[in-house]
C-alpha cells in the first residue's frame, strides 16, 4: 500500500463524515447519520449500517454517535421488544414485518460504555436492551440451540445463496448465532459494569458457543456450514453425494461462514485449518481485493450489479445488493479481526493494504465509494455515494500501528 493512497483515502472519509451527519430533524430527537451522502437508501437509518459508521465517529473523538444512534433506535421500540431495524426521521420505525433490528445494539452500547465510562446513558436503555435481546432469544429460536433469521436479507447479506435457494426457515445459518454470542457476551459486560446482579448472559453465550460448535462444524469440511433442517445435515454441497465430487461440491460456501471466526468462537485449531484452507484461500473467500461473499469455487459465484435470486424465485426476495461473489468491506472488516483475533497479523495488513487500495482506486476512477466491489476487477458496482462501513477503511491500520486509535470491539475479553 503506498502512504499517499492511505493519506487520499483518509481525507476522503474524513470529508464525507461531515455530509453524512444530519442534526435532530422530524422524528429523531438527536443527531443522526446517513447511509450515503446521495441519493440510495437515504430515506432512514439501518442498525448495522450505522453500528458501523458510529464505530468510525468513536474513533474520531465523537463517541456521541454511539449514544445518538442507540436512544434514537430504542425511541421506537415496541412494547414485545421489537425494534425497528429501519428507522426514519418521518415515518419512525419500519414497516417492514418482523425486522427486527440486526443483533449489534448491545455490542453498540458495550463498546460506547468501555469506551466513553457512560453508565448513565447506558443504565437507562438496560431494559430495553434485556427487551430486544430477548425478543432475539425467543422469536428466532429453532431447534439445536441455534437460530434463523425470518427472512434472508434480514441478515445483511441480503441474498445470501443459502438462504435465497433454500426456504429461510429451514436454514439455521453460522452468522446469527455468531451475533446473538457477541450481544449475550456484551449484555454480560455491561451488566457487571453497572452492577446489576444476577445476569445470566454468560450462560447464555456459553450455550450459543457450544451449540454452534457442535451443530455447524463440518470436521471433514473444516468450516462452519448452516444446517439444513429439511435435510437433517450440514449445507455445503448440492445433492447427496452421489453427484460426480467436483459438481457443486463447494455451492453453498458462503460468507455467514465467516461470522463464527469474527465473534471468537471458533477454537483455535479449528481457526487455523478453516483460514487456511478457505479464508485466504484464491479458489474460495480470499481476492485481491479482499473477501468474496461466496466462494470462488461455487456454481453460484457471480459478480452481477444486481445480483437477483434466481429468475424462479419469489419477486419478494429480490434485492439490489449481491452477497453472492462481490468483495463488500463488512467482509473485509470482519475477516481482518478475524485474522488478527488467530494470530495472521500479516494476512491482516495485507486485507487492510488492499482494502484501501480497492477505496483508492473507487475514489480515483468515481469520485465516490460504491455499496460493493467486483472480487476480480476491483469495479464498483452498486450504490453511488455510499458511506456506510466503508467509512471504517482507514481505520483498519489503527489495529495494526500501535498508535491507539482502534478502539475496542470487544471490551469483554482479556486484553
Amino acid at each position: 500500500m503506498e502512504h499517499s493512497h492511505y493519506q487520499a483515502v483518509n481525507r476522503f472519509i474524513e470529508d464525507l463524515m461531515v455530509k453524512i451527519y444530519r442534526p435532530a430533524e422530524g422524528l429523531f430527537r438527536y443527531p443522526s447519520l446517513t447511509t450515503t451522502s446521495g441519493k440510495f437508501y437515504s430515506s432512514g437509518m439501518f442498525t448495522w449500517d450505522t453500528h458501523h459508521m458510529t464505530l468510525r465517529f468513536a474513533m474520531a473523538g465523537k463517541p456521541e454517535m454511539m449514544k445518538y444512534f442507540l436512544l434514537t433506535m430504542f425511541q421506537f421500540q415496541r412494547t414485545s421488544g421489537f425494534v425497528p431495524c429501519i428507522c426514519s426521521s418521518k415515518d419512525g420505525g419500519t414497516n417492514l414485518t418482523g425486522f427486527h433490528a440486526q443483533p449489534f445494539l448491545a455490542q453498540n452500547a458495550a463498546v460506547y460504555l468501555n469506551l466513553t465510562g457512560d453508565s448513565e446513558t447506558v443504565g437507562n436503555i438496560f431494559e430495553p436492551l434485556e427487551k430486544y435481546l430477548r425478543y432475539w432469544l425467543t422469536v428466532y429460536a429453532a431447534p439445536m440451540g441455534l437460530f434463523r433469521w425470518g427472512e434472508t436479507w434480514m441478515s445483511g447479506f441480503d441474498n445470501e445463496i443459502t438462504g435465497t435457494i433454500f426456504p429461510t426457515g429451514s436454514i439455521l445459518p453460522p452468522d446469527l448465532p455468531s451475533l446473538l454470542y457477541l450481544e449475550c457476551r456484551a449484555m454480560d459486560f455491561i451488566a457487571g459494569k453497572l452492577g446489576r446482579a444476577g445476569s445470566d448472559y454468560a450462560t447464555a453465550a456459553e450455550r450459543i458457543r457450544k451449540a454452534v460448535g457442535e451443530n455447524l462444524w463440518d470436521e471433514k469440511r473444516e468450516i462452519y456450514a448452516p444446517w439444513n433442517l429439511l435435510s437433517g445435515k450440514r449445507q455445503i454441497s448440492w445433492g447427496d453425494g452421489s453427484l460426480d465430487s467436483e459438481v457443486g461440491y463447494n455451492a453453498y460456501v458462503s460468507c455467514p461462514s465467516l461470522l463464527p471466526l469474527f465473534a471468537g468462537i471458533a477454537e483455535p485449531e479449528r481457526a487455523e485449518s478453516m483460514i487456511r484452507k478457505y479464508v485466504l484461500s484464491p479458489e474460495h473467500f480470499r481476492s485481491r481485493y479482499g473477501i468474496r461473499s461466496l466462494s470462488r469455487s461455487s456454481e453460484y459465484y457471480n459478480n452481477a450489479r444486481w445480483g437477483n435470486p434466481p429468475r424462479f424465485g419469489s419477486w419478494t426476495r429480490l434485492t439490489n445488493s449481491n452477497w453472492q461473489g462481490p468483495v463488500w468491506i463488512p467482509l473485509n472488516w470482519f475477516v481482518f479481526h478475524a485474522l488478527l483475533r488467530y494470530g495472521f497479523r500479516q494476512e491482516a495488513e495485507a486485507l487492510a493494504d488492499d482494502t484501501v487500495e480497492l477505496i483508492y482506486k473507487s475514489i480515483e476512477e468515481l469520485g465516490f465509494m460504491r455499496e460493493n466491489y467486483h472480487a476480480e476487477t476491483g469495479e464498483g458496482l452498486y450504490a453511488d455515494e455510499f458511506a456506510s462501513w466503508n467509512i471504517l477503511t482507514d481505520t483498519m491500520h489503527h489495529y495494526l500501528d500501535n498508535s491507539g486509535k482502534g478502539i475496542s470491539l470487544f471490551p469483554w475479553e482479556k486484553q
